[in-house]
C-alpha cells in the first residue's frame, strides 16, 4: 500500500513556521503531511542516531546521520500525531532540521524519514521530544526597544558585542556594575543567552531603567536591576557571576568597588571580569592600577587591545585542592574520590546553599535503576536523565544546554562501566557503536568515533569510555548487552543473584587520539569485566576471564559461573597498550558485584557474595597479592550488599569497615551507615552518602561525626558528588515513596565563616 501525500499550509493551529535552517540559512519549505500505512513502513538505520538540542524555548534542532543516500526529513507532532514535516535536502553527511514554534511544556514525538522525497516507505521508530524539559532562556528582540536609537545606544551595542566576542562568555549569569538605567545590560541580553543582573547606587536610575525595560517586555526573566548601597556589599552569593563588567569606565579609570569583595562574586573556573575600554592610559599605568586594585586577592589578569580601546581581563584562582569528578567513580582509577578539599569542610552544617533549581524530578527516569553518576569539571556539572543530558554551571545552577538523545540510556552501574566521562572542554558519551564528543560549553556534537575494530562495528557497541592524558579509551561489547530497562521490580537491580546481577563484559580494549580518532593501540585477550577497568599511574588495569566457554558466549551480559574461573589481573601500558604484567587470581566470586580500583601504588578488588564483602590488595608494580580482608554485609537489600569501595588518604573504606591501604589493618567498623540504596563518594576528609532516614549525609573520616541535610535524598546509586569546590546534588530521587523529598537540584559551597576556620 502506497502512502498518501498532501500539501499542508501552516496556520495558527499548527505552530511550525515551515522553515528548515541549513548552514545558517533558512529555506522556505512546504510542509508535507504523510499518511503512512504502518505495515508498509521499513525502518531506517543510522550511522549517528538522532538527537535534539534545545536552542530556544520554542525551538529544537534535530540532527542525525543515516546509512542511506538521499535527503532526509523529520515528521513530528503533538501526542500521537505526525502532522508536520520539514525536509533537509542534503544527500550525505549530517542532517539537521530546526523545529520552530514548539508549544511550552508540550510533549511531541518525531520520526526520521530517509531517502528522496518520494521514498515514503523508509521511516524510523518514533522518538519523544519533551519541551517541558527545554530550559533555554527567553530571547530578547529589539522590535520594542526600551531606549531611543541614538549615538549612546549605538555605543552600548558596540561595547556589548565587543565584550561578548572577546570573552566568549554568552551563557550563565552576568553582573553589570554601575548599570545606570540598564542600557549595557539590555544590549548584552539581546546578543547572548546571559541572565543579566545590574546594580547601581543611584536609585532613580534603577527606577527609570525598570520602567523602560518593563514596557519593552525585557525586564524580569533575563534582566533585573538592583539598587545597592555600595558595590562592596552586594546581596549575591560568592562565585555566582560568569561575567562581570562595568557599565562605563569611570573618568580617571578608577576600578569600581574593592577587588576582594567584588571579585569574590566571579565564578572561579571559567568566569571573567572585563573592565574598559581605556583609551588614554599607558600599559605601565594600567599595570600599576590593576596590581594595586587586586592587591592580595588570588586572581590573574591580562590586557586585551581592541578598536574601542584597552580592556582589563581578570580571572579568579580556584580554591586550593579543588577536585573534579570526571568518570563514574570520580577519576579514572575508580577511587570514588575526586580530590576535592572543600576548604577543609567535612560537615553539612558548614556548607551553605549556593543555588537550587533545575532540573527537577521530571528530567530523570526514577531513582531505582542506578543511573550513571553526574560529572563535574571546570566549573560545569553534567547530569543524565531519561535519555537526556543537561549541563549546568556548578556555581550558579544556570542551565548551559540540554540534549535529548533517544539512544543514550544505560543503567545498572554496579554491573557495568559508566557510559561517559569528561575533560575540561569536552564530554565523551558512549552511544550505540560510537563515542560522541560534545562541546562542554555549548552542547554541540563535534565528532563521533566508532569502536576500534571494523569487524566489530556491525555486532558491537561502545562499552567503557575513559579520557586520560592525550588518549580516549574504549571497549567493545556485543550489541544488546548493556542494561537499559528501568521499569518494574526487576529493574531495581538489588538482587543477590540471578537476573540483573550479570556483569557486562568487553571483547577488547583500545585507545584513540581524541581529536582525529586515530587508533593508537588495541588489546584483545579474554573477556574483560567492565566494572574492573581502571587507569592509574600510567597503567590500564582490569580483570579478564579466559575461560573458553565464557569467551564463546553470544552475549556480553554474563552470569555464567565460569566467569569466576581462569581469571587474570592484567596491567597494560596506558599509552602503548603493551602488556606490563599479568597475574592469575582466584578471588571470591563476585556474584553480587565485582569492582576494581587503583590508588597509592596498589590495586584493590572487591567481590561481594554470600553475605560477605571480600577486599583484596595487589601491588600495582607486578600484580602480586599483598593482603585481603573479609567482613559481613550490613544487610542483603537496599544496596547494603553492593557498596563500592572508596579511598581517603591512607585508608580504604567499604561499609561498615575501613582498612589501612598499606597493611590491610582494620581501623574502623563504624563507617557512616547507609540508609538506603546509594553508594559513597569522598572528599579529602569526608564520605558523602545516603545516611540515616535516607538523607544525604557526610561522615567526617577523622572524628566520625555524622551530619545530614533534611529531606534531601540522592538516587539509588551515585548522584551527589564533591567537585569544583562544592557538593553538587542534581536531582536523582524522583519517584521515591519513602519520604517527602526536595525534588530539586542543589549546589552547596563552604560558608564564608566555615571556610575561614
Amino acid at each position: 500500500m502506497l502512502p498518501t501525500v498532501r500539501i499542508f499550509n501552516p496556520s495558527a493551529s499548527h505552530r511550525s513556521t515551515g522553515f528548515a535552517q541549513i548552514g545558517g540559512c533558512q529555506l522556505g519549505l512546504a510542509l508535507l503531511v504523510i499518511a503512512l500505512d504502518p505495515a508498509s513502513a521499513q525502518p531506517i538505520t543510522f550511522q549517528v542516531p538522532p538527537h535534539a538540542r534545545f536552542v530556544a524555548p520554542d525551538t529544537a534542532v534535530i540532527s542525525w546521520q543515516s546509512d542511506s543516500p538521499g535527503g532526509g526529513s523529520v515528521e513530528f507532532g503533538l501526542g500521537e500525531k505526525f502532522d508536520q514535516q520539514i525536509r533537509d535536502p542534503r544527500s550525505l553527511g549530517t542532517h539537521e532540521v530546526t523545529l520552530r514554534g514548539l508549544q511550552p511544556k508540550a510533549r511531541y514525538q518525531y520520526r526520521i524519514r530517509s531517502g528522496a522525497a518520494s521514498d515514503a516507505a523508509r521511516a524510523s521508530e518514533a522518538f519523544e521530544l519533551d519541551n517541558a524539559v527545554n530550559y533555554s532562556v527567553a530571547r530578547i528582540f529589539g522590535s520594542n526597544a526600551p531606549f531611543a536609537s541614538d549615538a549612546r545606544s549605538q555605543r552600548y551595542a558596540q561595547l556589548a558585542q565587543e565584550i561578548l566576542s572577546t570573552t566568549g562568555i554568552t551563557r550563565g549569569y552576568c553582573l553589570v556594575l554601575d548599570c545606570n538605567e540598564g542600557r549595557l545590560a539590555y544590549e548584552l541580553a539581546r546578543r547572548s543567552e546571559l541572565i543579566i543582573v545590574g546594580v547601581d547606587t543611584n536609585a532613580e536610575q534603577i527606577a527609570r531603567g525598570r520602567v523602560a525595560l518593563g514596557k519593552a517586555g525585557a525586564y524580569g526573566s533575563r534582566i533585573t536591576l538592583r539598587h545597592v548601597e555600595s558595590l562592596d556589599q552586594l546581596p549575591f552569593p560568592e562565585s555566582f557571576a560568569n561575567l562581570v563588567v562595568a557599565n562605563d569606565w569611570p573618568a580617571g579609570g578608577e576600578f569600581p568597588g574593592g577587588a576582594a569583595r567584588l571579585l569574590a562574586h566571579l565564578q572561579p573556573a571559567t568566569g571573567v571580569a572585563f573592565f574598559g575600554p581605556l583609551r588614554s592610559s599607558t600599559a605601565v599605568e594600567i599595570s600599576l592600577r590593576v596590581s594595586q586594585w587586586i592587591g592580595g586577592f588570588k586572581a590573574a589578569w591580562d590586557f586585551e587591545k581592541s578598536p574601542a580601546g584597552g580592556w582589563v581581563k581578570i580571572r579568579r584562582d580556584l580554591p586550593p585542592k579543588t577536585g573534579s569528578w570526571t568518570h563514574q567513580y570520580g577519576e579514572p582509577g575508580n577511587t570514588a574520590n575526586s580530590g576535592e578539599g572543600l576548604q577543609g569542610v567535612a560537615r553539612t552544617d558548614r556548607l551553605e546553599v549556593q543555588w537550587l533549581g533545575r532540573p527537577g524530578a521530571d528530567f530523570g527516569i526514577d531513582r531505582n535503576p542506578r543511573m550513571p553518576a553526574p560529572l563535574a569539571v571546570n566549573g560545569r556539572l553534567f547530569h543524565q536523565g531519561l535519555n537526556r543530558i543537561v549541563a549546568l554551571d556548578s556555581y550558579n545552577g544556570a542551565v548551559l544546554w540540554s540534549l535529548e538523545i533517544p539512544a543514550l540510556r544505560r543503567v545498572n552501574m554496579p554491573r557495568d562501566a559508566g557510559n561517559w566521562c569528561a575533560d575540561p572542554e569536552h564530554l565523551y558519551v558512549a552511544i550505540k557503536d560510537r563515542c560522541w564528543t560534545i562541546a562542554a560549553g555549548t552542547g554541540e556534537l563535534l565528532r563521533t568515533f566508532q569502536v576500534a575494530d571494523a569487524g566489530f562495528r556491525s555486532s558491537h557497541d561502545w562499552g567503557y569510555v575513559g579520557r586520560v592524558g592525550d588518549l580516549l579509551y574504549g571497549s567493545s561489547v556485543k550489541q544488546g548487552a548493556v542494561y537499559t530497562d528501568f521499569w518494574g521490580t526487576e529493574s531495581w537491580y538489588d538482587k543477590t543473584s540471578g537476573p540483573g546481577t550479570e556483569k557486562i563484559c568487553s571483547d577488547d580494549l583500545f585507545a584513540l587520539a581524541p581529536e582525529s580518532g586515530e587508533l593508537k593501540w588495541r588489546y584483545r585477550g579474554g573477556v574483560v569485566i567492565n566494572s574492573t577497568i581502571a587507569i592509574a599511574s600510567g597503567k590500564l588495569l582490569f580483570v579478564e576471564c579466559r575461560n573458553p566457554e565464557v569467551m564463546a558466549l553470544p552475549t556480553s551480559r554474563i552470569g555464567s559461573p565460569q566467569l569466576w574461573e581462569n581469571q587474570f589481573l592484567v596491567a597494560l601500558d596506558a599509552r602503548t597498550g603493551a602488556k606490563l604484567w599479568e597475574q592469575p587470581i582466584d578471588t571470591a566470586d563476585g556474584i553480587v558485584v565485582f569492582y576494581l580500583l587503583a590508588a597509592a601504588d596498589k590495586v584493590f578488588i572487591a567481590a561481594s557474595a554470600a553475605g560477605k564483602y571480600n577486599l583484596y590488595a595487589f601491588s600495582a608494580g607486578d600484580g602480586k597479592s599483598l593482603w585481603q580482608a573479609t567482613h559481613d554485609w550490613p544487610n542483603n537489600n537496599h544496596g547494603g550488599h553492593m557498596q563500592h569501595p572508596v579511598t581517603v588518604a591512607d585508608r580504604i573504606f567499604l561499609e561498615p569497615c575501613g582498612y589501612e591501604i598499606a597493611t590491610g589493618k582494620l581501623v574502623t567498623k563504624d563507617v557512616g551507615r547507609h540508609g538506603g540504596c546509594a553508594t559513597y563518594a569522598a572528599t579529602l576528609s569526608a564520605l558523602i552518602y545516603r545516611g540515616e532516614g535516607g538523607r544525604v549525609a557526610m561522615w567526617d573520616t577523622e572524628s566520625g561525626a555524622v551530619t545530614s541535610w533534611y529531606n534531601l535524598r540522592p538516587s539509588c546509586w551515585l548522584s551527589t558528588v564533591p567537585a569544583n569546590g562544592m557538593v553538587l546534588s542534581p536531582e536523582g530521587g524522583g519517584g521515591c515513596s519513602c519520604g517527602n523529598w526536595l525534588e530539586t537540584s542543589i549546589g552547596f559551597a563552604p560558608g564564608r565563616k566555615a571556610a575561614a576556620k
